[in-house]
């Protein structure tokens, strides 16, 4: 059997007149895990959004095996979510599970427990906190047991006790050979969880590299960060 590859192909993005995406080219292989790191306004989300389909890029491809068909068994955790009123996390589970009987099998029971979501599934989701939204996307890009994973800003904003839960969660995933894209702010969740680190940086990607290679060149990836945000970097 082949490896599958996940292949980000002359990508560029245009709002009007700004480039926000400027020939991104990089590939990820079947079972990677690949941090996506910088500022504010660098390009990342929208990287991620292409690459999801929710938005088509203003030239290039994003292809799966050499196909543009890389939305099927995918899981998305993005960082908002917008729900009519009225529906609660217990209705939108059912939705994404497509399975309406009365209980949750479990499976699902146990994902539920992990995110500590029993308190609030009924519950109007536009009453949720930001934190438990957050834990509720975060469930939703896992609950049909996807290989492909992509994760914005997962524990930004959740207390230490959920980001610890979390990253061991998908550290213990990522033995099943899931394929991750995760977009953080934060150094050690990308240590612990990524094969691999990218910065990108006004559009473009700034550094590509190996995170067993960034420990031993940098010791940390907050050294890294803390380098490349005090200018001490160059792009490679």
């Amino acid at each position: 059997m082949g490896i599958n590859l996940l292949e980000i192909k002359n990508i560029t993005k245009k709002f009007g007149k700004s480039i926000v995406l400027d020939n991104i080219n990089f590939t990820v292989k079947d079972g990677e895990a690949v941090g996506i790191l910088g500022s504010n306004g660098a390009g990342k989300t929208t990287l991620m959004e292409i690459i999801v389909g929710q938005i088509k890029p203003t030239s290039g491809k994003v292809l799966l095996n050499g196909k543009e068909d890389v939305y099927k068994n995918v899981g998305i955790q993005f960082q908002e979510g917008f729900w009519p009123k009225g529906m609660n996390s217990n209705l939108l589970i059912k939705y994404f599970k497509k399975r309406w009987t009365k209980g949750f099998d479990e499976k699902t029971n146990e994902l539920i427990k992990t995110f500590e979501l029993e308190n609030i599934l009924k519950k109007d989701l536009n009453q949720l906190s930001g934190g438990q939204k957050q834990r509720l996307n975060t469930l939703l890009a896992i609950l049909n047991d996807p290989n492909y994973i992509f994760l914005d800003e997962m524990i930004t904003g959740l207390d230490l006790k959920m980001q610890l839960r979390l990253a061991d969660f998908f550290a213990n995933l990522k033995k099943e050979k899931k394929t991750l894209l995760i977009i953080s702010h934060i150094p050690e969740e990308v240590e612990t969880l990524c094969d691999r680190v990218m910065i990108i940086d006004k559009g473009k990607i700034f550094l590509d590299m190996n995170i067993d290679d960034v420990k031993k060149k940098y010791k940390t990836v907050r050294e890294l960060l803390i380098k490349y945000y005090k200018g001490e970097l160059h792009a490679k």
